[in-house]
């Protein structure tokens, strides 16, 4: 009497997914994936706020809004690339045979239609809410503004100057009223610098040969750290100066000491 083997019947897919997920290895890498994408959320909502500069401006509080929420966002999948690297640290065994190559990433149907969809998702919801971000921003009230206060902003190696047209001052400090538009026309006397109110969250390039404008609209009181945030020679990491935000009152007392004193400090 002939043997006839039987033949085998090739899993299903629902089968394979539960093979798959009975692995200890593949339930601690879960595990593993989940708690550090819990430590991300973790530190964008609540560690990165504290972090970062103080918000003086709508457009400050735009930037710290994006640094949260990418984060939020971008947590799972730093979760699962670090639970994957740390499962494969913690149970690496030196002399082991190593087991057969599984299926190459690059031509898994299923995994690679996830990642490209993955990928596709987040290039949409950053190009999204950079041309919402771009089109809502309290930049267009500052532009058309009929009260605003314009700052002429000379960058140069390796000092930062500030003329009040309006005031008729120049000062190496940036003071400004708070709730009150702004309008910076930026330049250079010398090579490429790159103009940086930090607590503001605006920067610009200021060129040599042309002016460029950015505006803002300061919300809070507070002090004003200015940078350069462009390589420009040996004492780059020392153009800094700093300013403050304050009280119209305050401001207009500030711009009276200057005019008494020549209209120059």
């Amino acid at each position: 009497m002939a043997n006839h083997s039987e033949e085998e019947l090739a899993p299903t897919p629902g089968q394979r997914v539960a093979k798959f997920l009975e692995r200890k290895d593949v339930r601690q890498t879960f595990i593993l994936g989940a708690f550090f994408t819990a430590v991300f959320v973790v530190l964008g909502i609540w560690v990165y706020p504290h972090w970062m500069p103080n918000v003086l401006s709508k457009e400050m509080q735009a930037d710290e809004d994006i640094m949260i929420w990418f984060t939020v966002i971008s947590a799972p999948i730093a979760g699962v690339i670090l639970a994957i690297a740390m499962e494969s640290f913690l149970n690496m065994h030196r002399g082991d045979t190593p087991p057969e190559d599984g299926v190459a990433i690059r031509t898994h149907t299923p995994v690679v239609i996830i990642w490209t969809s993955v990928s596709v998702l987040f290039v949409i919801l950053a190009l999204v809410w950079g041309m919402v971000s771009m089109n809502t921003d309290a930049d267009k009230a500052a532009v058309n503004a009929p009260n605003a206060l314009v700052v002429d902003v000379t960058g140069s190696q390796w000092a930062w100057s500030f003329t009040y047209p309006a005031q008729n001052i120049t000062t190496h400090t940036l003071n400004l009223p708070v709730d009150r538009p702004v309008t910076f026309n930026v330049v250079s006397e010398d090579v490429n610098h790159s103009f940086w109110p930090v607590q503001l969250g605006v920067k610009v390039d200021a060129n040599r040969l042309s002016t460029t404008v950015i505006h803002t609209t300061p919300v809070k009181l507070g002090e004003i750290d200015v940078k350069c945030a462009e390589l420009c020679g040996l004492y780059h990491a020392y153009m800094e100066t700093s300013g403050q935000v304050e009280s119209t009152s305050d401001f207009n007392n500030w711009v009276s000491s200057i005019q008494a004193q020549g209209g120059t400090q």
